[in-house]
């Protein structure tokens, strides 16, 4: 499987302080089924992206060779989880943030204050800048938990979502849940990734996690979010067209 959301370089963001606790989260993952994953430490517009990157760079390659030597057979990708705000605006180029070099972009928000019609001009400003903005747990944000409706609508644009794993297992309450199992079951979501910060909490065993999704969720969708849509992704190639329903309620 393949994890494209994940905390898991050391000393850059809340992910791991230390190499130590990085090599256990990529055991703990790889133990549970992942064999390639995407660090996306958190950044926002103003940070140095050019500091960001020479560090991120650096603790990818020093874990990968550690990685190696101890023949724990993960392979890193890069990546980061952009905070957007209204920064977008005033900023040029985000190509070494994508994922893998690629047009996709992992993306986040606020949490709870923002509308929806400063949200919308975000992920367009992100298409309007050559990205394809693939938006981080969307099943966390209140304000799509209020409202279905934006999550078609963002859709209907062409962003794309990826829901955490452990809101689909229910370990993140019932709001989240509810809503991630909807964009899941009606084809609205196309990644399901850890976001996993700790091989002690917000972890990463992903095959222990899919044991507690709900049973109504088939292994065609699974095998498409968790191998077929992010390796697409990884190779920079489009992803297929599928039938999605609205998952608002009418």
């Amino acid at each position: 499987m393949i994890d494209i959301h994940s905390h898991i370089l050391y000393g850059i963001d809340d992910g791991p302080d230390d190499v130590y606790e990085s090599v256990r989260l990529c055991e703990m993952g790889n133990e549970y089924g992942i064999d390639r994953a995407v660090a996306t430490p958190h950044i926002t517009l103003s940070d140095s992206i050019g500091d960001f990157v020479a560090v991120r760079d650096r603790r990818i390659a020093r874990l990968s060779e550690i990685l190696k030597q101890k023949d724990i057979e993960l392979q890193l990708y890069p990546g980061a989880e952009l905070f957007v705000d209204d920064e977008i605006y005033y900023t040029k180029k985000l190509d070494s943030l994508t994922i893998n070099g690629s047009r996709y972009l992992l993306v986040e928000f606020d949490f709870h204050n923002l509308s929806p019609r400063r949200l919308i001009s975000y992920i367009d400003e992100v298409f309007r800048m050559g990205y394809v903005p693939i938006v981080a747990h969307p099943e966390r944000y209140s304000y799509m938990q209020r409202d279905y409706a934006l999550a078609d609508f963002l859709s209907e644009r062409g962003a794309l979502f990826q829901i955490n794993a452990d809101s689909l297992a229910g370990l993140s309450g019932y709001e989240e849940f509810h809503l991630a199992y909807r964009m899941v079951r009606h084809n609205c979501a196309s990644f399901i990734a850890t976001d996993a910060h700790s091989h002690l909490q917000r972890k990463n065993d992903m095959l222990r996690l899919i044991g507690s999704f709900p049973p109504d969720i088939s292994r065609e969708s699974l095998d498409f979010m968790l191998y077929e849509a992010p390796s697409r992704v990884l190779r920079d190639s489009d992803l297929p067209r599928i039938h999605r329903r609205r998952i608002a309620i009418r």
